[in-house]
């Protein structure tokens, strides 16, 4: 019955891809389980991260390569797109598709000692298999309350701060106190502080006065038709309300030397997208940033100031303590709400209701104004536990991780 429904309503193609990606595992995964149920589990760390590679699961990752971890552990990534996995491996590593069936990869599921992800959990555990939740971004102003959900059979779940805790907790509808949440720092935030400035000769070999990132959070997009503001966006993103608008900013962006980078979310849909580059600003889709192989935490070094809105990496780049703006456009129509009620005190910056009011900000960046400086460290305090390069140290003595051991399976 449940299949014909299923048929109904996703049509005979998708109902087939879906049969093909899950259930063939699930019933392959139950027989290994079956017959390996006595055998015991094996010193392999399995990770998944956002999009390969990256984020915090791909910031770890690299950490356990360059501290020499793979010489006694086996590492397996769990691929979304194994297609591009990297033709060469380190020493000990492996890589399994995540969303296809794949003896190996249930295999490796069968005997690992530790799972990582940011954002695809493994739900049916061994016992003595420990899962950590990584996740992939810092929270942020926008309420997320029943958008991230976490399977039980997380054992840790890294969290900012105790002093942000009950916030992160409420929006990932967890019971608060718990001995799951750990305060580590975020694995990804050791790239960002120890980033060289390279990684923006990958976007442009020009050289500026100043260079301003702009990351909208996505509004529309996602699938299943959302929309999470009611606000018209006719160029496909906040505040820019027309053609005029646009040429306008790039005028005074061309006038004062400085570059704008709209990166936009990889999630947004781009039909709607208006917006192109011209030649003081540049328009990044999650496309070009695949193609140009861009690293948000390498890249956020690069850059004198973000202008951002409700999105977590407005926290990220409090780490680095430089200007931050919030667009606020359409804080009145954003259906999601926030993660306070009062949300001025989360804001370390000037909040944007229009174009004058971003080339002021911009004007103030340009002149080295900073009024909100000691106001943005007050509140990194605030959410972060930690501001070092630490963070992959700390996870990794966290989950008794040894760089010397004594013979290895």
């Amino acid at each position: 019955m449940r299949l014909i429904e299923k048929l109904k309503k996703d049509g005979a193609k998708k109902t087939l891809q879906d049969i093909y990606v899950y259930q063939i595992d699930k019933y392959v995964l139950i027989f290994l389980k079956f017959i390996l149920k006595k055998k015991p589990l094996k010193e392999i760390i399995m990770i998944e991260s956002h999009n390969d590679f990256d984020c915090n699961g791909g910031a770890f990752y690299e950490y356990l390569i360059n501290e020499g971890y793979n010489k006694n552990y086996k590492i397996v990534w769990l691929l979304k797109h194994p297609e591009k996995a990297p033709r060469q491996k380190p020493l000990n590593v492996d890589f399994v598709p995540l969303f296809k069936p794949s003896i190996k990869k249930d295999y490796y599921i069968c005997r690992a000692k530790y799972f990582t992800s940011d954002n695809e959990t493994i739900l049916n555990k061994r016992e003595g298999q420990v899962v950590f939740y990584l996740t992939h971004g810092a929270g942020g102003l926008k309420n997320v309350i029943g958008k991230i959900n976490i399977p039980d059979s997380v054992d840790y779940i890294l969290i900012q701060s105790e002093k942000y805790a009950p916030i992160q907790a409420r929006q990932y509808s967890l019971e608060y106190p718990s001995d799951r949440l750990v305060y580590l720092g975020y694995p990804a935030h050791d790239v960002m502080l120890n980033a060289d400035q390279k990684e923006i000769k990958k976007i442009t070999k020009k050289e500026y006065s100043r260079i301003i990132l702009w990351m909208p959070t996505f509004r529309k997009g996602g699938g299943e038709d959302r929309n999470d503001s009611r606000a018209e966006q006719s160029m496909g993103i906040p505040l820019i309300e027309n053609e005029e608008q646009f040429e306008e900013l790039n005028a005074f962006l061309h006038l004062n030397d400085v570059l704008l980078i709209v990166k936009i979310h990889p999630m947004q849909d781009l039909e709607s997208l208006k917006i192109r580059t011209k030649s003081n600003i540049i328009v990044l889709t999650g496309d070009d940033v695949k193609k140009l192989d861009v690293d948000n935490y390498r890249l956020l070094p690069c850059v004198d100031a973000m202008i951002s809105d409700y999105s977590g990496i407005a926290y990220e780049f409090l780490q680095l303590n430089k200007p931050i703006a919030y667009v606020f456009a359409d804080a009145v129509d954003y259906k999601l709400g926030f993660v306070v009620d009062d949300v001025d005190q989360l804001i370390a910056g000037e909040k944007i209701y229009s174009i004058d009011d971003m080339e002021k900000f911009i004007l103030d960046v340009i002149e080295g104004n900073d009024p909100y400086r000691e106001r943005r460290k007050a509140i990194r305090d605030y959410i972060y536990k930690y501001n070092d390069n630490n963070n992959c140290k700390r996870l990794a003595d966290f989950m008794g991780l040894k760089k010397e051991m004594k013979g290895n399976e």
